[in-house]
């Protein structure tokens, strides 16, 4: 039944043919670049790129349907324009002044930003044109930032007991970089090394764990699927949203001017890895007032945690990144339970009804507040989430974090045992 509803979705968006087109873009070197154009709002454009196995057809609706909350999505056809077949190598023969030239052709066209989507080996074609775009246009903040599905940066062939070198490009991303990361994919064990390496060179990385759900779900034929392959697939257009919303929201770090054939040219040590850190915080450290009732009624005040090391986690269960990090601030809690320190979160205007039903398929092991009419996220300044303030004993915020974390990082783990 449900893949009959999914397969009755696809024909209905696929016969709208005016909802997208098919164009043929004269470049200057000479090739005919071949896009499919979904029309949004003209304002925000989703370059996407196809992995090296090419797009195939499955991406469709996700296009369309992106197309309905105004975002603009040109799929490029990389391997009908270059006449390649698909393969492992078939990105090679990408001209990335081409795909320099396809960025120009979008600000001539209006586009205020442009965010790239990439998938497996093409993550690598991404990272280059937005580098050389950025280091061609002085002060350009057009290309806002990356998305990718499962992206493969490994340099080369990496032999069993070795570790993998990655390509140096991924060394000099600056950009925020939100990762997809499919459980059942070679990927997933290593989103955490990838994330470390698009850090070194200032991007701000956030990792999208999609549980249950296998590698390329976003492409492959329906028949190759499951039910949690297709449930996520047809949630992708809203995920992706959120995704853009967030890394619009993102600051970019300085860009490194000294991309060379090789990250480490001049340099035989080893590459610094920017692990998960949080902010010492910069404002008054004094905490302002959090007096709130829980999910059962009950009246709580931070006052009466004097003594303890509190992290105070600001969250909502319609953001995404929010969810994201919930797991792991329950490890965190597990991996701490013998030691003076809590969890506090405060829910955003949700109802302890919705929480708790929310709660029932993602258990929790801390206690969960409820700002009711958003008092406590003006007193403490919040204007994004996941906003987080970490307090030490004495009551007093040490430090803070704006955005999802993996809170049971050893990086993490080991500010917060510091204070305990």
């Amino acid at each position: 039944m449900l893949r009959s509803l999914f397969a009755s979705f696809f024909f209905l968006y696929c016969t709208c043919s005016s909802a997208y087109e098919s164009v043929d873009l004269k470049l200057d070197s000479g090739l005919t670049m071949s896009l499919s154009q979904y029309s949004g709002a003209g304002k925000s454009l989703l370059l996407w790129l196809p992995s090296e196995r090419g797009f195939g057809k499955n991406y469709i609706p996700t296009a369309l349907n992106l197309s309905t909350l105004d975002y603009d999505v040109w799929a490029v056809n990389l391997h009908e324009s270059y006449i390649v077949p698909s393969s492992r190598e078939s990105l090679e023969e990408v001209d990335i002044g081409d795909l320099l030239e396809l960025l120009e052709h979008a600000r001539q066209q209006g586009f205020l930003e442009v965010y790239i989507i990439s998938s497996s080996r093409s993550m690598q074609l991404a990272l280059k044109m937005a580098y050389q775009w950025q280091q061609q246009h002085a002060g350009s903040n057009l290309i806002r930032g990356l998305l990718s599905f499962s992206p493969h940066l490994i340099n080369g062939r990496t032999e069993m007991g070795e570790d993998a070198s990655y390509v140096d490009i991924a060394y000099y991303s600056n950009l925020p970089v939100y990762l997809l990361q499919p459980q059942f994919s070679t990927k997933f064990a290593r989103s955490q090394e990838i994330a470390k390496v698009l850090q070194q060179g200032g991007s701000q990385v956030y990792i999208h764990y999609l549980k249950g759900v296998q590698g390329g779900f976003h492409m492959r034929p329906d028949d190759d699927l499951g039910v949690q392959d297709l449930l996520i697939r047809g949630q992708l257009p809203n995920i992706l949203s959120r995704a853009v919303k967030l890394l619009g929201q993102t600051s970019v770090a300085r860009l490194d001017n000294h991309y060379q054939t090789s990250a480490t040219a001049d340099d035989d040590s080893e590459p610094v890895i920017k692990l998960p850190a949080l902010h010492p915080f910069s404002g008054d450290k004094s905490a302002p007032l959090l007096s709130l009732v829980d999910l059962k009624g009950q009246a709580f005040n931070l006052v009466k945690l004097k003594g303890q090391v509190v992290l105070v986690n600001f969250w909502a269960t319609w953001c995404g990144p929010c969810v994201e990090e919930i797991p792991s601030l329950s490890r965190l809690v597990d991996r701490l339970k013998d030691q003076p320190f809590q969890v506090i979160a405060v829910n955003i205007g949700e109802s302890a009804q919705a929480i708790e039903k929310f709660i029932e398929s993602m258990p929790v092991n801390f206690k969960i507040l409820l700002d009711k009419d958003g008092s406590a996220i003006r007193d403490w300044k919040v204007y994004a989430y996941p906003s987080n303030y970490l307090l030490d004993k004495t009551g007093l915020i040490q430090y803070s974090y704006r955005g999802a974390l993996e809170w049971d990082e050893t990086s993490i783990i080991d500010t917060i045992e510091e204070l305990l």
